[in-house]
């Protein structure tokens, strides 16, 4: 079974809240973020930090959670990532699909789209659109074990660049490359979502 991970541990300092708790239409990030892997029909491991797990309301269905009790140390990410997929992988998760909480506009096609690549064999899968690489990235067990196994200091574009062999890029929609990181491109893509 192939799992959804949500990674929503950032304090969102730019935002001046964290990410996964901003309004987008009648839902917060995260809930969106949880709707789009329920909707793709995945399981749903959320990455929160302290602040984030505090402020959610209970879980549902399909949803687990994890909190990064230190989402500003030096793993930065990555840290979130080893931790979501960890969860994933005791689960007994066949891959992964990554997704940071500050991409709202990605859909659940285009998560399918990751999902059925990786039923068919692919090791990594990376969302693009117009030759430009997003977001979520899929991963096979294998390399959910890499993930697991990385020195300190690695990233996930490090796991992704080590064997470009290994990579299937997917076309998918524009939300792969729009995410949100200030109150400017909130609006912006709240206008694009409810044209």
């Amino acid at each position: 079974m192939i799992f959804g991970i949500l990674l929503a541990a950032g304090m969102g300092r730019r935002m001046g809240i964290p990410k996964a708790l901003v309004q987008f239409g009648d839902h917060t990030l995260h809930a969106r973020g949880v709707a789009l892997f329920r909707v793709a029909g995945l399981e749903v491991i959320v990455v929160a930090n302290p602040a984030v797990a505090a402020a959610l309301p209970p879980a549902r269905p399909g949803e687990w959670r994890v909190v990064n009790e230190y989402p500003d140390h030096e793993s930065g990410m990555f840290g979130s990532v080893q931790m979501g997929v960890l969860d994933a992988m005791a689960r007994g998760a066949s891959g992964a699909i990554l997704l940071p909480v500050d991409f709202p506009l990605v859909s659940a096609d285009d998560v399918l789209a990751i999902a059925a690549s990786l039923d068919g064999g692919a090791s990594i899968v990376v969302a693009t659109h117009r030759s430009r690489r997003g977001h979520p990235v899929g991963m096979s067990r294998p390399i959910m074990g890499e993930v697991m196994a990385a020195k300190p200091g690695t990233t996930l574009r490090d796991l992704v660049r080590k064997d470009p062999g290994r990579v299937s890029v997917i076309e998918v929609s524009e939300g792969a490359i729009l995410g949100v990181n200030t109150k400017d491109e909130l609006e912006r893509l709240l206008a694009m979502s409810f044209r």
